[in-house]
């Protein structure tokens, strides 16, 4: 998804925290002091406007302000993409004088929100820290968060934090200093760890603020640790754990075995066989593959580094002397509402390029080999789902040499369909990625 391809009206339409589109003006009470991260995947850069002044300009995905001074009252806030004409958000909130507060801006490109928090704490006392949890995770619904000494088990261990709904900002809570903390954040009421990190420290009397949000993950998150000191300081910590999965799109007549490190930990992988997503370490791998049949011979290695808290595919074609590695990034952000998402990857051995039609509609021109399209939304049914037909014809002609039919579409979730095979004989694979 881009933002070229959305209308103004449309973003804000579906806003899930700060409504409205048109702004008013500002009663000027004095000053207040505002903090900004940009928690939003979707776009390279923003600008946040309040009032007429422009208080971040080009900042970053993941990027962060430290304190500056706002206009206190019920000034405008406005949110860009750097160098479009998009605003994002347009609206009035209320700005207490002499107060601190955090702006983060979150969520999918059809529902982008931002929350405004007041920074303002009670000392949690004598050997304690405080910290509130800010989910800014779409597609996370509620987390619970952990902090423990490093390396100890969460399996019969209370969250620090409970059931933080997404779009949501805590209360803070009181924790008793230690040495340090290994954070961790589970789906509420789970013990699957969707986000780990390094050991951190924090000093008594101090409050933090943890923000959890996505980088495009449909499961794993990632944080930034806000403290509430006079400057507004606060580290991006990035999770240990992304996530993968293997297509067998290949023409090797055996299945195939995928060592990660030297650890086999995918095997048998048929032809156009899919495995789920893998959970690993973030950081740079190496990959092995092998067919089943001849244990030992290195059909293709590889280098891959894997980004924190991402999910990315990783499309096997050709044949056993020419095996190749497709590498996705997998945007597994929520859809818009009532829709479901879909990509098209052409892995085929023929060589070329196809044009894709959806229900005969032409929706991607000339997909070249070994190539994925853009993302496209197509209206589904949330529980039954919605039968779509994708041909794909030799581009440029009426030559269909592949029809998919009866391909059912679930609103809120994202698929990926592979074309594999050679052009005499291809055939689709379907994957649902989230």
């Amino acid at each position: 998804m881009r933002i070229s391809r959305l209308s103004l009206a449309a973003l804000c339409a579906v806003s899930l925290v700060l409504t409205g589109c048109g702004s008013s003006g500002s009663s000027n009470n004095g000053t207040a002091q505002l903090r900004i991260l940009n928690a939003f995947s979707e776009a390279p850069a923003l600008d946040v406007t309040v009032a007429t002044t422009k208080i971040a300009s080009g900042l970053p995905f993941q990027g962060l302000t430290q304190y500056t001074n706002i206009t206190a009252g019920t000034p405008a806030f406005t949110v860009a993409v750097t160098g479009a004409s998009t605003t994002l958000i347009n609206t009035t909130l209320n700005v207490a004088s002499g107060s601190n507060y955090t702006y983060v801006v979150f969520g999918p490109l059809t529902g982008v929100a931002a929350l405004l928090s007041n920074d303002a704490f009670n000392d949690p006392g004598n050997g304690f820290f405080a910290l509130r949890v800010v989910n800014a995770a779409p597609g996370s619904s509620a987390v619970d968060v952990y902090l423990t000494p490093p390396g100890a088990d969460i399996s019969a261990t209370a969250p620090s934090l409970s059931n933080v709904s997404y779009g949501v900002t805590s209360a803070f809570v009181p924790i008793a200093i230690g040495a340090t903390f290994e954070i961790r954040v589970t789906p509420n009421g789970t013990k699957e760890v969707i986000f780990d990190s390094t050991p951190k420290t924090f000093a008594e009397h101090s409050a933090n603020d943890l923000v959890v949000f996505s980088k495009g993950s449909g499961k794993l998150v990632n944080a930034a640790l806000l403290s509430h000191d006079s400057a507004g300081s606060g580290t991006l910590v990035d999770n240990l754990l992304a996530q993968f999965k293997v297509i067998n799109a290949s023409q090797v007549t055996s299945a195939l075995n995928v060592f990660v490190d030297g650890t086999l930990l995918l095997s048998n992988i048929p032809y156009t066989g899919v495995s789920n997503y893998q959970k690993t370490a973030a950081g740079a791998h190496s990959i092995k593959v092998e067919a089943t049949s001849t244990p030992g011979a290195t059909l293709l290695a590889l280098s891959q580094t894997l980004a924190p808290a991402t999910d990315t595919s990783i499309a096997l074609a050709g044949t056993a002397g020419a095996l190749t590695a497709l590498v996705l990034n997998d945007d597994n952000l929520p859809p818009p509402s009532g829709t479901a998402g879909v990509r098209v990857v052409n892995t085929a051995a023929g060589g070329s390029a196809f044009d894709v039609f959806v229900n005969f509609s032409k929706q991607v021109s000339s997909l070249a080999p070994n190539s994925a399209s853009a993302y496209l939304n197509f209206n589904a049914a949330a529980n039954t789902g919605t039968g779509y037909e994708f041909d794909f014809n030799v581009a440029g002609t009426t030559t269909a040499v592949l029809k998919l039919t009866g391909v059912v579409l679930t609103a809120g979730h994202k698929y990926t369909i592979y074309v594999a095979g050679p052009n005499t004989a291809p055939q689709g694979i379907i994957t649902q990625d989230f």
